[in-house]
């Protein structure tokens, strides 16, 4: 396969035909998902082969560019960038008019919506509430999971889901849209990244070919992909230089941190020492936002108590650990804070000492908070795609960045796969392999780095002299005798 990869390296055309083949394989697997619909979820089997089919085109379209060289003529790498993209929309259009089938979760956004537009709190009713027999609906309403809980969004992702609600209220296709949008947007400053730090575009195909975006933003519109895109637009503001950009930086970060509450963690990638602007800009955001919901009501602990205490059959991978070493919840809590504290300083200190770049920084903690996530689904596991394809490289590297990135991306393209794992009849405690056997293979990269290097820093040291054998000291003694 890597030879006819460096056959296609200064033959673009060949590679335009190979991407053209991709495409022609993956519509028709896409198209049998679609039609498959909810009893992917339900069942698992009709996702496996069409899933791996489109997670096979995703690794051949990333190898075909990470293992060649762009070509020559400018016109001709705007061509092939340009069918790059091509591909990866008309595989999102294959979906953006069907309603979502994995998951519901997005119509409770626009529920959410619906009441906070009332004055009514998402946070201190459930679906089931009498007292919101008024404002239920035949399209949205019956839709609604969760029935017996408050909402777990935060109110970041109450805000957006206001914006949504003010174009058009109760409807799902709004919602759709707008996630596809953002997802779109999330592929737009991929782009720009790219050339603010003088890479290949044509590395934007890791995320806009991943099977993720397209499944779980596009077709079953999640609200993960808005916290993406203002984490990749915080990198993003945080190269530039204008006056107020740090400030900017860190009020991107508080509305992330707002919509899902682990990019909170990234402000040890991207702060500085002494950055006050960014931490006045993510303080004031927080404040501000939470405000007026705080006025509104937050139940009884807010959001975050209701998402800690519920209880999926995916937990997450640490979780899942103490659960079997059957540890206290407190004891469990106690763990995860040492864990991402621990983390986050290995992480500053590997920037401030090491020069470890920031998207790196973002990766290493991503591998972290994924790790230590008390649930854990697929739409989870995009978050890191952006940075993954900022730092990747083929064929691999044996560095921290380049290795935390394969194991990432190993990871995302294996998580769609847990709808098959999860369904009846299979086996959900393969679920932990999904996670430890690209943290092995990444694991392996990091220690072949560290190997190499101390067998290089055993020939650079000088020889060190033998001693003269005594008989040789005895010889020389006799001649300086003489000599006298």
């Amino acid at each position: 396969m890597a030879t006819r990869l460096l056959l296609l390296r200064n033959i673009p055309w060949r590679r335009w035909l190979a991407l053209v083949a991709l495409v022609g394989a993956g519509i028709p697997l896409y198209q049998r998902i679609l039609a498959a619909g909810a009893s992917n979820a339900l069942r698992g089997d009709p996702f496996l082969w069409p899933g791996l089919g489109v997670t096979l085109i995703a690794i051949l379209g990333a190898a075909l560019v990470l293992c060649t060289v762009e070509a020559a003529d400018r016109r001709a790498r705007w061509l092939e960038l340009g069918l790059i993209l091509a591909i990866g929309l008309a595989f999102r259009l294959i979906f953006i008019s069907a309603p979502p089938a994995f998951s519901y979760d997005a119509y409770r956004y626009a529920w959410d919506a619906h009441l906070v537009s009332h004055g009514v709190s998402p946070y201190s009713h459930t679906v089931e509430d009498p007292a919101l027999l008024s404002l239920r609906d035949g399209a949205i309403w019956p839709k609604l999971n969760w029935r017996d809980a408050p909402t777990i969004y935060p109110p970041g992702a109450q805000v957006f889901f206001l914006l949504i609600h003010a174009v058009a209220p109760l409807n799902i296709e709004a919602v759709k849209v707008a996630m596809a949008l953002c997802d779109l947007g999330v592929g737009v400053v991929t782009l720009l990244l790219l050339r603010q730090q003088r890479m290949d575009l044509r590395r934007v195909i890791i995320y806009w070919w991943s099977p993720i975006p397209i499944l779980e933003f596009v077709y079953n519109a999640h609200l993960d992909v808005l916290a993406i895109l203002l984490v990749a637009l915080a990198l993003l503001i945080a190269g530039w230089t204008w006056r107020g950009a740090r400030a900017m930086t860190g009020a991107l970060l508080g509305f992330a941190a707002l919509v899902k509450l682990y990019p909170l963690l990234f402000v040890f990638a991207l702060a500085r020492r002494r950055d006050w602007a960014l931490f006045t800009g993510l303080c004031a955001t927080l404040v501000v936002m939470v405000l007026p919901f705080a006025a509104l009501g937050l139940g009884s602990g807010g959001y975050l108590s209701t998402y800690v205490s519920q209880r999926y059959v995916d937990q997450g991978i640490l979780l899942r650990l103490y659960n079997a070493l059957i540890l206290s919840r407190t004891l469990q809590v106690a763990l995860l804070g040492a864990s991402l504290l621990a983390l986050g300083a290995l992480a500053v200190s590997l920037r401030t000492r090491r020069g470890l770049s920031s998207s790196a920084s973002i990766l290493l903690l991503s591998i972290a908070w994924i790790a230590l996530s008390p649930h854990l689904f697929p739409w989870y596991v995009a978050a890191p795609l952006p940075f993954v394809a900022l730092c990747l490289r083929l064929p691999l590297r044996a560095d921290v960045a380049s290795a935390s990135a394969f194991g990432l991306w190993l990871f995302a393209l294996a998580a769609p796969f847990t709808y098959v794992i999860f369904a009846p009849r299979h086996d959900p405690n393969l679920f932990i392999w999904f996670f430890l056997g690209p943290a092995l293979l990444a694991s392996l990269l990091a220690f072949t780095r560290a190997l190499n290097r101390w067998r290089a820093s055993r020939n650079l040291r000088p020889p060190t002299p033998l001693a003269p054998r005594p008989s040789v000291v005895a010889a020389h003694e006799r001649m300086t005798e003489g000599a006298t």
